[in-house]
């Protein structure tokens, strides 16, 4: 790999001046189109250990932290889908639950693993995997712009980078959609640095982007990601056409594959209930609650609040500003500028393309949750790596340029990139989603109240309740199907349980013994003024605190 960080290797880039058609016969041009041949076990080596290492990261102690609400609702869909109900949970496709299905089926069936892996586990298994896989095609992807020496780096930073980890720890549908999603871009990359004179190797390669862009859609409804890399690839050429080579389209079999693959591991979408309850959901009429926690303020965060009337337009920025490492941030703002200066390169381009079209339309948008950002970290990663390889060739170009100069230079940029973010993230786990730089130190809690905790404590919490509760008491909280869940596997489902934000529910009134669960990353505009009549009549009997920051608060409405 050292032999790569030579100035004259792959990974010298094109004058900024350069047009676009001189990039195939650049060397670096050479690399991309050679990057199909045989990478050799070095490489290969290395990325199975990311990987391994990667899935350390995502596999270790995935059932320290109780199921969030989110998560309950994938636990009830999984449930009615072992009754054969496959529209449960409607609004997000059926890849992600359908193998969360088959994880709990292996893990506790006959020949499963019994009770020494945890429900939490086994729901979140899959997405453990799959996030440490993503490291492959964010490889490869890299790896064709640029060269392999930038796609580990890239690789590297996905497997160790603690903003990768954390959401590939949940149960959401995020993880799916960014494996996918880079699959598929790199099969359509491949396609187009393909001759249009060899069709069978460009057919394949546009068969299986189909199929990976199939699946992206059978994991997350954001077919946003499609139009951008097709507007990409409108906009810049990634090879130089021949003379005499004929024009090539895109292949209906794209198209079809797209479809098939969407349709089999997806076909509650055919089921007319399906729309019926996406219409509803995409109307914001199946709202119970709204209100983000931002900063000590509650903003409005619904998608009809764009762009000015919801959550703040620096909010995911202030996320890269103190949640990200900093030399991590640091090489992605020197990856920044210097693909601004060669955009004319169509890997530079690519990477600011992707990183730009996230940045500012999910900005401007109303509704932000932190676990969107997965989608982003892949971009800002490889415009990291860019930053790494970078500053290797500033500083080996400034020392003798020898071929010893340069391995040592590769060893040890590979340490600082690499190791610092990877011991960040071992020393920040399970508790992987309340990582802050320096930039951000004793926030924590603060800024990202919700994504934060993101229900961490709300198990134990409900496990003191069910503990001290006399029978038929009340419990009172924001997450119904979490509390169901936990009520059921506690053993008391005699607790009526209660939804604080219902319009129904007075908490003054409430007779008997009444249980109040608070959690502040579950302030909402319907609850906030029950939350401080609670506060101020009740008794705190219970708080759950997590690494000295509290997490969940048990309130009672008597004493006796």
């Amino acid at each position: 790999m050292a032999e790569n960080i030579s100035a004259k290797s792959s990974i010298q880039v094109l004058d900024a001046t350069s047009s676009d058609s001189s990039f195939e016969n650049s060397e670096a041009g050479q690399g991309v189109l050679t990057v199909r041949r045989r990478f050799g076990w070095g490489v290969i080596g290395t990325l199975a250990l990311l990987v391994l290492v990667g899935f350390g990261f995502r596999a270790s102690q995935l059932g320290a932290i109780g199921f969030a609400e989110d998560e309950a609702n994938k636990v009830e869909a999984v449930e009615a889908y072992d009754r054969g109900d496959i529209t449960a949970n409607a609004e997000h496709p059926m890849l992600m639950k359908a193998l969360m299905f088959a994880s709990l089926r292996i893990g506790h069936g006959p020949q499963g693993m019994g009770e020494e892996l945890s429900d939490e586990t086994l729901f979140r298994l899959p997405n453990a995997v799959f996030g440490a896989l993503t490291a492959i095609p964010l490889f490869l992807l890299t790896a064709a712009f640029f060269d392999r020496w930038t796609g580990l780096i890239a690789a590297g930073l996905w497997s160790c980078g603690i903003n990768a980890i954390t959401y590939n720890r949940i149960g959401k549908e995020d993880t799916l959609l960014v494996f996918f999603m880079l699959l598929a871009f790199y099969f359509y990359l491949r396609a187009k640095q393909t001759s249009t004179k060899n069709v069978p190797l460009r057919r394949r390669n546009y068969l299986w982007s189909g199929i990976s862009f199939g699946l992206m859609l059978a994991s997350k409804y954001f077919p946003h990601y499609f139009g951008l890399n097709a507007l990409y690839h409108h906009n810049f050429h990634v090879r130089k056409r021949q003379p005499d080579e004929p024009a090539g389209k895109t292949p209906v079999v794209f198209y079809v594959a797209l479809l098939i693959a969407f349709l089999v591991a997806n076909p509650a979408v055919l089921m007319p209930q399906v729309w019926e309850y996406l219409n509803v959901y995409m109307g914001e009429r199946l709202l119970v609650h709204s209100g983000y926690l931002f900063a000590d303020r509650l903003y409005r965060n619904l998608v009809s609040s764009s762009p000015f009337w919801g959550t703040p337009i620096y909010f995911y920025l202030l996320f890269m500003a103190i949640k990200i490492p900093l030399l991590v941030l640091a090489s992605f703002i020197v990856g920044f500028v210097v693909s601004i200066k060669r955009w004319r390169h169509p890997g530079y381009a690519f990477a600011l393309f992707m990183f730009l079209f996230w940045i500012v339309p999910y900005s401007l948008m109303g509704a932000k949750w932190l676990r969107y950002t997965l989608s982003l970290m892949p971009f800002v990663y490889m415009l990291s790596a860019i930053g790494v390889v970078e500053v290797v060739r500033f500083i080996s170009q400034r020392l003798h340029d020898s071929k010893p100069t340069r391995t040592i230079v590769a060893a040890v940029s590979v340490v600082i990139f690499l190791g610092l973010p990877a011991w960040i993230a071992y020393s920040a786990g399970p508790q992987y989603a309340r990582y802050t730089n320096a930039l951000g130190a004793g926030k924590v809690g603060y800024s990202f109240p919700h994504d934060e905790f993101y229900d961490d404590g709300l198990r134990e919490a409900i496990k003191f309740v069910c503990e001290t509760a006399p029978p038929g008491a009340f419990i009172a909280h924001e997450t119904p199907a979490a509390t169901r869940y936990y009520l059921e596997r506690f053993g008391r489902t005699d607790l009526n349980s209660k939804t604080i934000s219902a319009p129904d529910v007075d908490v003054l009134s409430i007779p008997g013994p009444a249980y109040i669960v608070i959690q502040r990353g579950r302030t909402y505009f319907e609850n906030r003024a029950k939350i401080t009549l609670v506060r101020s009549t009740f008794k705190k009997v219970h708080e759950v605190s997590v690494n000295g920051m509290t997490a969940a608060e048990v309130f009672l409405n008597q004493t006796n």
